[in-house]
């Protein structure tokens, strides 16, 4: 029986192949949307997720200076310092890595310059910083070596290189033990940083290191503002974030002053976040569905029009009711679970298609792409009730005048 309607169905459809492509069109795209947009989104906050966690899972950056949206006194005086907050000391540096819960502390001074070999010359974001910076933020070596205490204490003439830099100033030779030249000041290359994948736009790669001491005097001594901290892996983030900032708030005087911020804590609202954006993005683009759904109620209407005579007939030898209603809801099912399939392919080809122009990764929910076809079905089974539910309530003498 249900294979005989199958067939009527397919029948039906096949005759009109023009009229049943146009109809499923809302459909494949309604379903195309959903699974390209949260295909998409899932690529965006893995990439996300990768990049803040590749700089340390377990980081908390300190910065001090004010911050307007720190809780605080609210005068006018408050809210507006006259002065800046001090910078902090080595020693409140070295505090601050002796907090409960934190296992090491690096100052961090960054700026821009000119790094130059010969005449290849390029513009870098460079870093004054100690001997735990790379522990910290997650860098391996992929030539050389990095920092030490003695470089620091002394403020030795040396460089590590991120490989990006690397490449763009020595192509691939080997730099360790060449010379690169800072705002025209001479360093040492001492190691090579190995790569770390680029996200977001960024590329993690084309920055270089030096001693933080070796950083003032190229560029003058404006005392420390930020320092990367790394908390132990076991350690509960929200209570060292708390000693801190009660160390900080001891020193300068006010919580509008500093910052304390952990990627953990930045990491949990960025997918909070998108993953709100990339299931809104894909209730927006289910809405093609339903127009596709509407498309196909009229389209079957229509049909149920063109076929009164043919339904007469069917119910005059003997066909019921059920049967009726049951050949049009298959209709309508087939045409909402063939422009489902064909969404979904063309979804998942067109969200990898985008994420590989947009250099991105596109993560396709198996969940989703279930939901988006149920859903289609769904959008075919309600909009072909009401033309099947016409079509078999169709008295078979009135069907049969019809010319």
């Amino acid at each position: 029986m249900i294979g005989q309607i199958l067939r009527i169905s397919f029948r039906a459809i096949w005759a009109q192949k023009v009229r049943s492509i146009l109809t499923m069109l809302g459909v494949i795209i309604g379903v195309a949307a959903v699974i390209a947009l949260v295909s998409l989104g899932n690529g965006a906050q893995q990439s996300i997720t990768s990049h803040i966690q590749s700089l340390g899972s377990n980081l908390i950056d300190v910065n001090v200076g004010y911050n307007p949206f720190a809780a605080g006194p609210s005068s006018s005086t408050a809210s507006t310092p006259a002065t800046p907050p001090p910078p902090l000391t080595q020693n409140q540096v070295s505090q601050l890595g002796l907090t409960k819960g934190i296992v090491a502390a690096a100052p961090v001074m960054s700026g821009n310059a000119t790094l130059a070999v010969g005449d290849n010359t390029l513009s870098s974001p460079l870093d004054g910083t100690s001997s735990a910076y790379a522990s910290i933020l997650q860098y391996h070596l992929a030539e050389g070596r990095f920092l030490s205490p003695l470089d620091v204490d002394a403020a030795n003439p040396v460089i590590v290189l991120g490989s990006g830099d690397a490449a763009t100033l020595f192509g691939s030779t080997d730099p360790v033990g060449d010379i690169v030249t800072v705002n025209g000041v001479p360093l040492h290359v001492i190691g090579v940083l190995a790569a770390k994948p680029t996200a977001a736009g960024e590329n993690p790669n084309d920055f270089a290191v030096i001693p933080w001491t070796t950083y003032n005097q190229i560029f003058g001594d404006n005392g420390i503002t930020t320092v990367d901290l790394s908390a132990a892996k076991t350690a509960n983030v929200t209570s060292v974030v708390d000693r801190l900032d009660d160390k900080l708030l001891n020193w300068l005087g006010s919580s509008q002053d500093f910052t304390v911020t952990a990627q953990s804590q930045i990491l949990s609202t960025l997918s909070a976040v998108n993953k709100v954006t990339t299931y809104l993005l894909g209730g927006v683009a289910s809405i093609s569905l339903i127009v596709g759904g509407i498309g196909i109620m009229n389209i079957m209407l229509v049909s149920v029009t063109e076929r009164t005579r043919e339904i007469g007939i069917r119910k005059a030898v003997g066909a019921s009711t059920r049967d009726i209603l049951l050949q049009f809801l298959v209709e309508a099912l087939v045409l909402s679970g063939l422009g489902g399939l064909i969404g979904v392919a063309g979804g998942v080809a067109f969200s990898h298609v985008i994420a590989k122009l947009l250099q991105s990764t596109a993560i396709v929910s198996v969940p989703m792409t279930i939901v988006a076809f149920a859903f289609a079905l769904a959008v075919g089974l309600v909009f072909g009730l009401w033309p099947a539910t016409r079509a078999a309530l169709m008295r078979p003498a009135a069907a049969l005048r019809v010319d």
